[in-house]
């Protein structure tokens, strides 16, 4: 089961469950993007890659989980730390394609 929310605070967060174990728990595992994904597997421009736990009762349970370790994440990055981000994408030859900085920047304003 995959569920996309956002933005929150510019970011979107991607989710998956799956059956654990002998299928009576679920585990969940978040992305966090800076792009709208259509679901978990092609998120792409990924800042975070989140586990949500194994132990949960049903896969919707599972999601949420995801779902509040990513925004927990999200949260916790501080004010002036968009500013010194300097991730991005690079061609070849080590010139900047694409800066996931000031994405997220242009987004939280």
């Amino acid at each position: 089961m995959e569920r996309v929310w956002g933005p929150v605070k510019g970011f979107y967060i991607a989710a998956y469950a799956a059956p654990a174990g002998d299928g009576d728990r679920y585990c969940s595992y978040a992305k966090v993007s800076v792009r709208a994904p259509a679901n978990y597997w092609d998120a792409d421009e990924v800042v975070f890659k989140l586990f949500g736990g194994e132990y949960h009762s049903t896969p919707e349970a599972a999601l949420l989980s995801a779902q509040l370790v990513a925004r927990n994440a999200i949260g916790a990055i501080p004010p002036g730390a968009l500013t010194l981000l300097e991730l991005g994408l690079h061609s070849a030859s080590k010139q900047l394609i694409y800066s996931v900085g000031s994405s997220i920047r242009h987004r939280m304003a």
